[in-house]
């Protein structure tokens, strides 16, 4: 039997009498002290609380997240706070690990947010790290009406070390799609009505805007623009006390690819290097990749691989607690595959891609493997081309990135033979939105057999963003002949492509 531990787990509530018994379950045989603050429930979440041995609290919601969590940490007896939402319930077996936890000489840890795939809490879909484990103290206090922290708070007290607690939440808040959208919609009313009252704040420009749906991709760049705009007038010290900057150079990056705004997105990923911690080298590389700036795009992930391979990271001496999210080993070294092959460096290429295996997920693998045939592809060596694609074909189906992958190299090699009708229905079923390869494919396929209508030609345009300097050309080819004039700078490799056709 264990005994309770000197924790105050503080929550704030409203109608969740469906969630909040397991939440109150999880946590009531281990922490000693539990604060419910209810916002205003209209069914049986009070009762329930009060039932299962809480400390129920009365709040007027004031549309302000943070306010509401700190008059609910102001209510914990212990030395130690752990905030639990009622969508999420502490892992199992996080005893020892609270109990260690609370024994370490730093006033706050991180905790991982899992998000499940489902209620049986079997398969976590995926998962963040946040500030969940502090110790009770009046100089920390949230702020923000929504995505409410308290990091601001403990780097104006000097704290700036956030080990890992080991500390696991699952959160099944996210499991069915309406209750995604709506929470969605309630973020981004506060959100709007916070930036309105605050157009200057770094912050919440930033969070706005990654929470605007990808239809709204106009309102999105532009409030990342802003928010970059913002960050660029900061002085460095500043800037390195935002833990978000990372992200927001990395949603700034993408903002600009997704346009095909190849030459600016490579200029901005270098402009915030010196406060972006590593993961910034792996968004300056990939953006350099895409543009064609081979070799400083080397010199960058190389540098990443470096500082994540190191005993002492960069993002942990920097703070850097939220690295750009698509920041692996895996990926850097598909994209220095990537770049060698292209450079025609194919031994220097297949030993990155294979590098990259030993870190890679199951579609990353699927991704490397894609590429290194590619390598074949381009050296001619097809004799054991089929037999690699089908052994991929089992792994493809862990994912619909994955799966597009393979279809769009089998595509690839189905030009390779001549086989143009079959490589068009390949590329067709490899079609994504986040990849334009295979609209750019289809696009030259069809530009090979006639010149399509214009009609057609505004489809294939509308598929095809130039998310890299060859794909880019395709789109710039289908432009010229619908006599549309470049609107930003063409990255030099993209010349050289238009120059050859």
């Amino acid at each position: 039997m264990t005994h309770q531990l000197p924790i105050s787990v503080c929550m704030i509530v409203r109608d969740e009498e469906i969630h909040l018994p397991d939440a109150l379950a999880s946590v009531r045989s281990i922490a000693e002290d539990i604060i419910v603050l209810d916002t205003g429930s209209v069914d049986r979440t009070v009762e329930i609380a009060t039932a299962m041995g809480a400390r129920v609290l009365t709040y007027d919601w004031q549309d302000d997240f943070a306010a509401a969590r700190n008059v609910s940490i102001e209510a914990a007896r212990h030395d130690w706070i752990l905030v639990l939402d009622a969508d999420q319930r502490l892992a199992p077996d996080m005893y020892s690990m609270l109990s260690h936890a609370i024994t370490q000489p730093c006033m706050a840890q991180m905790v991982s947010i899992q998000l499940m795939a489902n209620k049986t809490g079997a398969e976590i879909a995926s998962s963040y790290t946040a500030l969940r484990l502090f110790r009770r103290d009046a100089r920390i206090r949230y702020r923000g009406r929504v995505h409410e922290d308290i990091a601001d708070a403990l780097i104006a007290a000097g704290h700036t070390e956030w080990p890992d607690s080991g500390i696991a939440l699952h959160d099944i808040g996210y499991i069915e799609e309406t209750e995604r959208q709506r929470k969605r919609e309630r973020n981004l009313n506060l959100l709007a009505r916070s930036h309105a009252e605050q157009p200057d704040d770094l912050f919440i420009a930033y969070k706005l805007a990654i929470t605007l749906p990808p239809t709204e991709h106009t309102a999105r760049a532009n409030i990342l623009a802003h928010a970059m705009q913002l960050a660029r007038s900061l002085p460095p010290k500043k800037l390195r006390e935002f833990t978000f900057i990372p992200k927001l150079l990395a949603a700034s990056v993408e903002a600009h690819v997704a346009q095909g705004e190849l030459c600016a997105a490579a200029e901005m990923a270098q402009a915030l290097l010196p406060v972006a911690g590593s993961s910034g080298y792996f968004t300056a590389g990939r953006a350099l990749a895409r543009s064609g700036q081979f070799e400083l795009a080397d010199q960058m992930l190389r540098q990443y691989i470096e500082f994540e391979q190191a005993e002492e990271k960069l993002a942990k001496a920097n703070n850097v607690i939220d690295p750009d999210p698509d920041a692996n080993l895996a990926a850097a070294c598909y994209w220095l595959g990537w770049l060698y092959r292209l450079a025609g460096q194919f031994v220097e290429a297949q030993a990155w891609l294979t590098s990259g295996i030993a870190h890679a997920s199951a579609e990353q693998r699927v991704m490397l493997a894609c590429e290194a045939i590619r390598i074949q592809l381009d050296t001619g060596v097809l004799d054991s081309i089929n037999d690699d694609l089908n052994a991929l074909y089992p792994l493809a189906q862990t994912s619909p990135g994955a799966q597009a992958e393979v279809m769009l190299i089998s595509a690839e090699l189905a030009v390779s033979v001549g086989d143009h009708a079959g490589a068009l229905e390949l590329a067709k079923a490899a079609l994504t939105e986040k990849d334009d390869r295979a609209a750019g494919l289809i696009a030259q396929l069809e530009l090979h057999q006639a010149t399509p209508a214009p009609e057609r030609m505004q489809q294939l345009l509308a598929q095809i963003s130039g998310h890299r300097f060859d794909t880019l050309a395709m789109r710039l080819k289908l432009e010229a002949r619908l006599g549309i004039a470049p609107a930003f700078d063409i990255p030099q490799q993209t010349l050289f492509l238009l120059e050859e056709a």
